[in-house]
């Protein structure tokens, strides 16, 4: 079953105000929008939140996907700033951990590593938002970023399936995080510096995400995102997948097509802006 609500929401570091120093007011706008995003997630009737975020780059692809669920910390220690998350956890110092460990079932590896950047927002952003995992279920998913495409849509379908399972159903009401940057080379003084490639790209990606079609994320080129230093490529069309679990047809991995019905979505798109040269959005998707 496909999710009730997704939320989408960038993970740049400096969404910690601690991180951005005196530029922190610049991204107020931000902080409020991927807030809001998040805190949707909690008052829809999911019993569970899947966080899917793309994994750090070093991650090799052979590698299945890492999971975690709470309670577990994050911390931006790695990105130059003391603050520690803890989600699902009390807020003691003891507590304030680099490294979070996956559940013991979960698919994963290197287990005695930190959360990748990607997750580590997302914990930042469910802890701003007031989620509390004790009344919402939270997983967490971090999937290699160099994934093809259509290994990402059949995770997503995997995501919906095991997501809605439960006890008594299989059609458990559930909602999805999705955690992405756009391009990195929106002018000069952008991290991979100016390409004129990029700003058709993420116009193309913001409009896939006001508009609500999956399809759209699903035909984003992995060759040209690679080269835009796209960052949430992967997470994307890991959730385009999970958007049209059980319309997908057989035969079609390179267009995202479907068969019969697709559920159908309504989308807002509240935030998209490249304030240091990386595209950044906010984006939030009901099916109705």
């Amino acid at each position: 079953m496909p999710p009730l609500r997704v939320a989408f929401c960038p993970h740049p570091p400096v969404i910690a105000p601690e991180l951005a120093g005196g530029a922190a007011a610049e991204l107020d706008e931000l902080r409020r929008a991927a807030t809001d995003a998040v805190r949707s997630l909690a008052d829809c009737p999911a019993e569970r939140i899947v966080v899917i975020g793309t994994d750090d780059p070093a991650t090799d692809l052979d590698s299945a996907e890492r999971v975690w669920r709470p309670p577990l910390s994050a911390s931006f220690r790695p990105w130059g700033a003391a603050v520690d998350v803890p989600l699902g956890t009390s807020p003691n110092p003891a507590a304030a951990v680099v490294d979070a460990v996956p559940a013991p079932d979960a698919t994963s590896t290197g287990a005695s590593r930190r959360l990748p950047l990607s997750l580590t927002v997302a914990a930042w952003l469910l802890a701003r938002a007031d989620v509390d995992p004790a009344r919402t279920a939270v997983e967490m998913v971090a999937v290699p970023a160099g994934t093809p495409p259509e290994q990402c849509r059949r995770r997503g379908r995997l995501l919906a399936g095991s997501a809605a399972a439960g006890p008594r159903s299989a059609d458990r009401p559930w909602a999805a995080l999705v955690m992405g940057d756009g391009s990195a080379c929106r002018g000069l003084a952008s991290p991979g510096y100016q390409d004129d490639r990029a700003e058709p790209f993420d116009d193309e990606v913001a409009a896939a995400l006001a508009a609500a079609d999956p399809r759209r994320l699903a035909r984003l080129d992995p060759a040209l995102a690679g080269a835009l230093r796209v960052a949430g490529r992967a997470a994307w069309q890991v959730a385009a997948g999970a958007a049209t679990a059980g319309t997908e047809a057989a035969g079609a991995p390179n267009t995202g097509a479907v068969a019969g019905d697709m559920a159908d979505w309504t989308g807002r798109l509240t935030y998209y802006a490249a304030p240091y040269g990386v595209a950044y959005f906010v984006a939030s998707w009901d099916r109705n």
